[in-house]
């Protein structure tokens, strides 16, 4: 059958007509070939170097799988692996004392990132109180503690950054409110708050622009204690399982602690298992209201398709709502059972996302994409690469001392989509499996490449790569975390 179709091919060109998908491929050349000089830089391209075209889908992993639909973990194991985490992180500062060495090199790194959540029930007032002007102090001196540009990547002048600490500073004069707080909607939490909308922590590093004045995304329905608020009231302070910041006002319902349990704590709920979800207002789903990111938990209606939310009233007070979502909605009744399969599946749902570090586009980094994949399982993990590192009691780790092949060998003895893995600089990654003795991970990070001409392929996205890149993760310790 190829000769025919190729004799064909021929006697078609001969006769001066072009087959539609040579056109195609012919206009595609031309259209580029007459494409202006732009200051964008080169988007690498989907399939990686070292790996292969069939690896960017699921399919193609599952099926190497000799126990995919295997439960792996049940809820309560889970839950049985959180609570451990937890407590042992209450106490981090009695771990071995390399592991402190880490955790608090990256706590100072950035304000608000937290160990472990303190309870500030068994607090007193002046405690609180203390506790706050401490953390607004350590806020103001990060404001400080090096050259921020705004979203023109203009240098704040000292006019604008007193405008910043006036907004944000500690008043002893004003009372500390220790009120509780429900979100409503997926939220920044805030280093530094947005006081105007051109107001962010721009920072340059070679082709990469981060805004370091975000620390994480708050999701709907997330619990939080309110602790102060801004000058004007647009912001206010919270502590939250993600960590202190600040969080526009306007996204807080307030409420007592029964409300919100009550509210939170339920045996019939729904998890977003797709990357994002949109909800509406109205049955027929024709009334936008907003979004759902992969792992977030929510109740369950009174109707099919649909699920409660937290709202606030004209008061600023929590009000429960139903929204409805479209049949198709990619969610899950309960956690989405903890197998090797969906682990895969809920993974390549997020390929090619952009690379978020801090969360300033309602994106995902490195580590918290690892997070929003087991979200969906029941897990809680942090969002720090040294934090996750500690997730187990005693992690496994391989030093770069051996030969390039035993170390290789040792991440490869690994249960693929099951091991997360960390280098000393807290950068993490799934592993995917064994391709040519090399292993093939889940990644995401903010490097490029270059190709046989010299050019620098940006990636910046998820994407299905070898452990060479990035090129530092080999050459340092690396701890592996076993989710089974």
């Amino acid at each position: 059958t190829l000769v025919p179709s190729i004799l064909g091919l021929a006697a078609l060109l001969v006769m001066g007509v072009m087959p539609f998908s040579l056109l195609a491929q012919k206009k595609s050349n031309d259209k580029n070939a007459e494409r202006p000089p732009t200051d964008l830089h080169l988007r690498a391209p989907g399939v990686i170097p070292g790996t292969l075209p069939e690896m960017r889908q699921a399919s193609y992993w599952i099926s190497k799988m000799g126990n995919a639909d295997q439960v792996v973990l049940t809820p309560d194991e889970i839950q049985h692996r959180n609570h451990d985490y937890q407590t042992r992180m209450k106490g981090w500062s009695e771990l071995d004392s390399e592991w402190v060495k880490r955790i608090e090199k990256q706590l100072r790194s950035r304000p608000g990132l937290m160990a472990s959540v303190p309870g500030l029930n068994s607090w007193t007032q002046a405690q609180i109180s203390s506790s706050v002007q401490e953390k607004i102090k350590s806020q103001t001196d990060y404001l400080y503690s090096r050259p921020f540009g705004n979203r023109m990547a203009i240098e704040y002048n000292a006019n604008e950054l007193q405008e910043i600490e006036d907004e944000i500073s500690y008043d002893p004069e004003r009372e500390i409110e220790d009120r509780k707080g429900i979100i409503i909607q997926e939220s920044r939490l805030q280093v530094i708050p947005s006081v105007k909308p051109d107001y962010i922590g721009l920072f340059t590093k070679g082709k990469a622009r981060w805004d370091l004045w975000k620390l994480d995304v708050l999701p709907i329905g997330s619990s939080v204690q309110v602790l102060y608020a801004s000058k004007t009231g647009a912001f206010l302070l919270v502590l939250s399982e993600r960590g202190y910041g600040w969080v526009a006002a306007e996204q807080v319902a307030m409420g007592t602690s029964e409300e919100i349990t009550e509210f939170l704590d339920v045996d019939h709920f729904m998890v977003c298992t797709g990357d994002r979800v949109p909800f509406y207002s109205n049955p027929a789903c024709t009334v936008f209201s907003g979004w759902l990111r992969m792992g977030d938990r929510l109740p369950t209606g009174d109707n099919a398709n649909s699920v409660l939310i937290p709202a606030r009233s004209e008061t600023g007070t929590i009000t429960i709502r139903e929204a409805w979502l479209k049949p198709e909605a990619d969610v899950h009744t309960g956690y989405l059972p903890y197998t090797r399969k969906h682990v895969a599946e809920q993974a390549f749902k997020l390929l090619d996302n952009l690379y978020d570090w801090t969360g300033a586009w309602f994106g995902r980094n490195h580590v918290t994409a690892l997070r929003d994949i087991f979200r969906s399982f029941g897990f809680k993990l942090p969002a720090n690469g040294i934090l996750l590192a500690a997730y187990e009691d005693k992690p496994e780790t391989v030093t770069p001392d051996p030969s390039r092949e035993k170390q290789l060998e040792h991440i490869l003895d690994n249960e693929p989509f099951l091991t997360l893995q960390i280098c000393e600089n807290s950068h993490s990654q799934m592993y995917l499996g064994n391709y040519e003795g090399m292993p093939i991970v889940f990644d995401a990070h903010g490097y490029s490449y270059k190709d046989e001409h010299g050019n620098d392929l940006e990636i910046k996205r998820w994407v299905v790569g070898t452990m060479e890149m990035p090129d530092y993760f080999l050459k340092q310790d690396i701890t592996f975390i076993k989710l089974y």
